[in-house]
This record gives C-alpha cells, sequence and structure tokens, in this order.
C-alpha cells in the first residue's frame, strides 16, 4: 500500500475476511511478518502451512467458523510455525493470577522496549473478542498490527480483571504471547 507509514513497519497487516473467525491465524502471521519483515509469498506459505495443518486434523471448519483457542493457538505456534520462524515464544503469565492492569502493561513495555524482532500475540474480549498482534505500547495506549485494522487501545479503555462502561477492552495476560527472534526473556516458553 503505496504511503503506509505506520510505526516502524513498511509492510501493511493482512486482513482476515468479514465473515470467517480467523483472526487468531492472522494474528500468527502478522506476527510472524512484523518479526521477520516476510514477504507476500513467505506469508502466504505460512498461511497455507496453517491451513493444511489445520485441515489434516479436521480442525479447519471449527476455527473458520468459531474462531481459536488458547490450547489450539499453543499447538498452532509449536507445531506449524516452530523455531524456524520465530525462535522463542514464551507465555509469562500462563498458570499465574491475572495481574493488574499496571504491572500486565509495564510487563509488555519492558518485552518490547523497542527491541527489534519482537512481537505480542494478545487475546481480547469485551468490545471485541478477537486476537490481535501488539506493535508498540506507550504508557497512554497499545498500537496494533491488526488484521481487522484496530489502530489502537488506549489504556484508560483496558481492564485484566472486567469490562465496564469505560474499561471495555478485556486483555488476557494468560493469553498473551511474547515472540521474539532474539534471545530469551523471562517467562514460561513453550
Amino acid at each position: 500500500m503505496k504511503g503506509y507509514s505506520r510505526g516502524t513497519s513498511t509492510f501493511p497487516p493482512f486482513q482476515q475476511g468479514g465473515l470467517d473467525s480467523l483472526c487468531g491465524l492472522y494474528s500468527i502471521i502478522n506476527a510472524e511478518r512484523f518479526i521477520n519483515h516476510s514477504s507476500d509469498d513467505e506469508a502466504q506459505q505460512l498461511f497455507d502451512d496453517l491451513v493444511h495443518f489445520l485441515s489434516r486434523r479436521k480442525l479447519l471448519s471449527k476455527l473458520l467458523i468459531g474462531g481459536i483457542n488458547h490450547t489450539q493457538m499453543l499447538l498452532l505456534l509449536d507445531k506449524v510455525v516452530g523455531r524456524q520462524r520465530i525462535s522463542n515464544v514464551q507465555i509469562p503469565w500462563r498458570g499465574v493470577p491475572n495481574p493488574d492492569l499496571t504491572t500486565f502493561w509495564k510487563s509488555v513495555q519492558t518485552f518490547l522496549d523497542g527491541t527489534p524482532g519482537r512481537a505480542v500475540i494478545l487475546g481480547l474480549q469485551g468490545y471485541h473478542d478477537h486476537w490481535t498482534v501488539i506493535e508498540s505500547i506507550t504508557n497512554r495506549s497499545i498500537l496494533l498490527y491488526d488484521s481487522a485494522l484496530i489502530k489502537r487501545l488506549p489504556r484508560s479503555s483496558c481492564t485484566t480483571v472486567y469490562t465496564t462502561e469505560t474499561r471495555k477492552h478485556l486483555l488476557f495476560p494468560a493469553q498473551t504471547y511474547f515472540l521474539s527472534n532474539n534471545g530469551v526473556t523471562e517467562g514460561e516458553e513453550i
């Protein structure tokens, strides 16, 4: 897309279709693309690999209609994406009680900290029931590299506990994946 200048990436995110529930698949593809600056052909190959894997496991129609859950996301990251595309996949909040928003927010900021070759896949509920990719995070907003073209989540609208009228974006720390192609960070690795 000519003139695309959002953030540090020169590759626009792929978008999912309006009627499918493949945001989980697209979050994997967009995270890999963001980290590795993958070409369109490489991204297409990853999409093909994911679809073939799901088809062989007889999961494709279920996920196309109902979306991907945490267990299936782990399976896809481990079996299809693997270490040749993303060297480290970590889930720092897996098995840990939900942290407060400030603690969670700081952990994402610390991980992303401007280091190239890193992205975060985030599970959301509330206003959006969605998987997305965090491109960067400031003290006031999460900036997204998203398949549905959601650009940002203001911190004032986010929570890690339960939604309210003003805090409509429920962030799931236990369904947050820290992805990188450089160095190991603190947290549980898959």
